[in-house]
């Protein structure tokens, strides 16, 4: 053992003494000190009750936002319903659609009760045949 390590051996106020005679500079610093069995076992105490106390305040967070989230959610729904009725300037409904067919131009259209235009398409060779069978039934 070197005469620096057997500093540690001295009594505190006999070890402030030679420093305090002996060392080259003084200075400020910081740095790494090992700690004992005792200040680790202080340590690790100490992080078990903060670990605790941080889940318990985390819970408490985790239940906070779930309330807010409860809450921001029919916002949000009402949110997007309004931007994809400003995007496609239609909005989705319930109700009664109906099957109409102009035999003129050969289509079906999809009309809803306020008489709007839902969908269209050219009418099937049994559809134009139908037509002509109805026709028939109301001359005979």
């Amino acid at each position: 053992m070197n005469s620096i390590e057997r500093l540690k051996t001295l009594p505190a106020a006999d070890r402030k003494m030679v420093f305090d005679s002996e060392a080259l500079a003084i200075e400020d610093g910081t740095y790494t000190k090992p700690l004992t069995e005792d200040e680790l076992a202080d340590f690790k105490d100490q992080l078990a009750e903060r670990s605790i106390q941080q889940a318990i305040i985390l819970d408490e967070l985790k239940n906070i936002k779930d309330e807010f989230k409860e809450r921001l959610k029919p916002v949000a729904r009402d949110i997007s319903n309004a931007l994809q009725a400003i995007k496609f300037k239609a909005v989705e409904c319930s109700g009664k659609v109906y099957r109409m067919a102009d035999y003129d131009d050969q289509m079906i259209y999809n009309v809803d009760e306020d008489g709007n235009i839902i969908s269209s398409r050219r009418m099937r060779p049994e559809e134009r045949q139908f037509r002509i069978q109805a026709l028939k039934e109301k001359s005979a």
